[in-house]
C-alpha cells in the first residue's frame, strides 16, 4: 500500500467515526434524548421514577383525574374550523353604573 493509499484509508476512517459521532450528538438533541439525559443527570439511581411509578399502582384515581383533565384542556383548545369562540355577556363593573342604566331602562318605558 502507498502513502495515498494509506491517507485515504484514515481519512474513511475518520469520516465514518465522525458520521457515526454525529448520529449520537443527533439522538441526544432530541427532546426524548434531552429529557433522559435531564433525568439522569437528576436521579441517576431512577429512584424517583420508581417511586413515582409504585405511587400511581397504589393511587390510581388521581392519575386518572389528572389525565381526564389534561385531555378536557387539550379538546376544549382545539375548535372546529371556521366556529368562533362564544362571547361572554359581562355584568357592569359597578353598582353605580348598573343603578343608572336600570334607571335609564324605565324611564324610556
Amino acid at each position: 500500500m502507498n502513502k495515498i493509499e494509506a491517507l485515504e484509508a484514515e481519512a474513511d476512517r475518520r469520516r465514518a467515526d465522525f458520521t457515526k459521532s454525529l448520529g449520537q450528538v443527533r439522538r441526544k438533541l432530541t427532546p426524548l434524548g434531552l429529557t433522559d439525559e435531564a433525568l439522569r443527570r437528576l436521579d441517576p439511581q431512577k429512584q424517583a421514577i420508581a417511586a413515582a411509578g409504585q405511587s400511581v399502582r397504589r393511587n390510581p384515581l388521581p392519575a386518572i383525574s389528572v389525565l381526564l383533565g389534561l385531555s378536557w384542556l387539550v379538546l376544549n383548545t382545539r375548535q372546529p374550523n371556521g366556529s368562533k369562540p362564544k362571547r361572554v355577556k359581562r355584568k357592569p363593573r359597578s353598582l353605580i353604573a348598573a343603578q343608572t342604566r336600570k334607571d335609564d331602562h324605565d324611564e324610556n318605558s
